[in-house]
């Protein structure tokens, strides 16, 4: 996909953002984190400048009706909403926001970074009313969605990934595939915006619960460590791999301790371990 003229995202915000009102044009920045360091809550807001919440929340609803009434006059910015459309329809109508605003950086030829890129479409696409953004919750990364259908797609996947015996993730997404219809690249995008799927520490693609995927103890590492590297290890070496995988350093006497508890793991010299098969 390319973009078929360049768009200048800086001016279209730089206009959007001429209101009469500074503490308006505050209130959007703000909400909207346009060049500033966070984006800020409606409380914050309205303690900054003794309003409620209501007040604040209704200063930037009529503010951003505003703004869009000027916008729907520039030709630019309908261009923009069609080239994000057009890229979702192609996404199967659903996208984790951070890649939505990699692969715009690219299209677009942006030299701002990825997360201010992300922040501006963001704010240009909640004025104009489409596509829809939704922000991030303990289950789903921020992402983008031109379909209400493509969420529930999303969901439906993404519980099958859950619930799948097999922890394969070949074999999950063949028969995904025909489930739901989608492409090995329809059904990965679908779920990359769910907490729940995670890339482990050897490029593996599965479900947070997966052992293989992510593992969370010492003994389910150094099992990891021994499968990927198909040879028997010195302790000092798996402990050194299962270290470069965690944020908490264990000392390789660590390490030995729990390959010696394991029945998964087979002494065949000196201090070397393999798998037990």
């Amino acid at each position: 996909m390319s973009i078929r003229r360049n768009i200048d995202i800086d001016r279209l915000v730089k206009d959007a953002l001429q209101v009469p009102s500074v503490r308006a044009r505050s209130i959007i920045v703000s909400r909207y984190c346009l060049g500033v360091p966070e984006k800020r809550t409606l409380a914050d807001l309205g303690q900054e400048y003794n309003l409620t919440r209501e007040r604040v929340r209704q200063i930037e609803a009529a503010t951003l009706k505003a703004i869009r009434k000027k916008l729907e006059e520039d030709e630019e910015v309908l261009l923009l909403l069609g080239e994000l459309n057009a890229y979702l329809d192609n996404a199967g109508h659903i996208r984790r926001a951070d890649l939505l605003a990699h692969d715009f950086a690219i299209l677009l030829k942006n030299k701002h970074d990825e997360r201010e890129l992300h922040h501006k479409l963001h704010f240009l696409a909640n004025v104009m009313g489409e596509p829809y953004v939704s922000e991030a919750n303990e289950e789903w990364y921020p992402f983008w969605c031109n379909q209400d259908e493509a969420h529930q797609t999303a969901k439906a996947v993404v519980l099958y990934l859950l619930k799948v015996k097999d922890q394969d993730f070949e074999k999950f997404l063949k028969t995904a595939n025909s489930k739901f219809n989608l492409s090995d690249t329809l059904i990965i995008n679908h779920i990359s915006i769910s907490k729940k799927f995670t890339v482990g520490p050897y490029g593996d693609l599965g479900a947070d619960h997966w052992p293989a995927v992510n593992p969370k103890t010492v003994r389910d590492k150094a099992h990891l460590v021994l499968v990927k590297e198909h040879r028997p290890l010195h302790f000092r070496e798996i402990a050194e791999l299962v270290n470069k995988m965690s944020l908490k350093e264990r000392a390789p006497a660590t390490v030995h301790n729990e390959l010696i508890k394991d029945p998964r793991f087979v002494l065949v010299g000196r201090g070397t371990y393999a798998l037990n098969a």
